[in-house]
C-alpha cells in the first residue's frame, strides 16, 4: 500500500535509459528508503543471515519469507516498467540502442532467466539491507 504517485513516467524513463538492468533495485530505493516519503519506509532486513524480513503491518513490524517478499517486491516494480503508458514513452522518447536494451532486459525477466533473476533479487536484497 505504498505512495507511489511521486514515481513519474519521466523518472522510470531516465533509469530505463541509463541502466536499464538495474532499475528495478533503483524504484526499489527510491519507493522504500526515500526520505521524502517516510510512509513507504516499511521493509528492513537487520540480519541477512536470517530467511526473514521485517514488514510493516498496521504499526507493527512482522516477519515475513525473505525471499518470497523480495521476489514480489520485483514483480511489483516490473508491472510499472511495462504498463501501456511506459511503452508509448519508451517507444517516442528511446533510440533504437535504449529500446534495444530496455527490451532485452524485460524479455530476461518475462523469460524468467535464471542468471538475470538471481542478480536482479541479489542487487534488490542489497538495497533493504544497504538501507535498513
Amino acid at each position: 500500500d505504498e505512495n507511489t504517485k511521486y514515481i513519474t513516467t519521466d523518472y522510470i524513463l531516465k533509469l530505463l535509459k541509463n541502466k536499464p538492468a538495474k532499475v528495478i533495485p533503483e524504484l526499489i530505493k527510491y519507493t522504500h528508503f526515500n526520505n521524502e516519503h517516510p510512509e513507504n519506509q516499511n521493509i528492513k532486513i537487520t540480519n541477512k543471515k536470517e530467511p526473514y524480513i521485517k514488514v510493516l503491518k498496521n504499526d507493527k513490524w512482522e516477519l515475513q519469507d525473505k525471499d518470497e517478499t523480495i521476489t514480489d517486491l520485483i514483480d511489483r516494480q516490473q508491472v510499472h516498467l511495462m504498463d501501456e503508458t511506459m511503452e508509448k514513452k519508451i517507444a517516442s522518447a528511446c533510440n533504437s540502442s535504449e529500446k534495444i536494451n530496455i527490451e532485452r532486459c524485460n524479455d530476461l525477466y518475462n523469460e524468467e532467466d535464471k542468471d538475470y533473476m538471481k542478480r536482479l533479487f541479489n542487487e534488490s536484497e542489497l538495497i533493504i539491507i544497504n538501507n535498513s
